[in-house]
C-alpha cells in the first residue's frame, strides 16, 4: 500500500509540474507577444510625433502671417513649402518640388514684398495641404490662397 501512494503521489506531481511549466511557457509567450504589440505602437506613435509639426497644417486654413512663420521655420529643413497666392501663382521655398533635389533660390523677404509678384498677404486665408513621397514620408507642405 505504501509503494502504491508513492507511485500516485509521483504521478500527482509529474502532472502538477508539467501544468506549471505549460502555464510558465503560455504566459511567457503572452507577454512577447504584448511586448511586440506595445512596441508597434511606440514606433507608430514615434512617428506621428516625429511628424506633428508639419501635419498639423493637413487641411486646416492659416492666414497669410502663418504661412510667412512655416517658411522661415522650415526653411533649413528637407522640405519643400508650396505658396499659391492669387497674385504670383506657384512658389516653392526651401526646395523647388517635393523631389527635394534642388534649392529654390526664392526668399521670405519676396512674401514680405507689398509689390512684388510673391507677397504673401498677412490677412489672406490659406488651405494648408501635407505633401508626402511614395514612402509616405512628408516631404513639402502646400498652402493655396482662398
Amino acid at each position: 500500500m505504501e509503494n502504491s501512494l508513492k507511485g500516485l503521489l509521483l504521478a500527482a506531481g509529474t502532472v502538477i509540474t508539467c501544468i506549471i511549466i505549460g502555464l510558465g511557457f503560455y504566459i511567457a509567450r503572452e507577454a512577447r507577444d504584448t511586448a511586440s504589440s506595445g512596441a508597434g505602437q511606440i514606433n507608430r506613435l514615434n512617428a506621428e510625433f516625429m511628424e506633428s509639426d508639419k501635419i498639423m497644417y493637413d487641411g486646416i486654413h492659416v492666414s497669410g502671417s502663418e504661412v510667412v512663420n512655416v517658411i522661415n521655420k522650415f526653411k533649413n529643413d528637407d522640405l519643400c513649402v508650396q505658396v499659391d497666392t492669387k497674385k504670383g501663382g506657384l512658389v516653392s521655398y526651401g526646395y523647388t518640388d517635393t523631389t527635394l533635389s534642388i534649392k529654390s533660390h526664392h526668399t521670405i523677404k519676396e512674401t514680405q514684398n507689398l509689390k512684388g509678384a510673391y507677397y504673401v498677404n498677412p490677412n489672406g486665408l490659406f488651405q494648408g495641404e501635407v505633401l508626402r513621397d511614395d514612402n509616405n514620408v512628408i516631404v513639402g507642405l502646400l498652402f493655396r490662397q482662398q
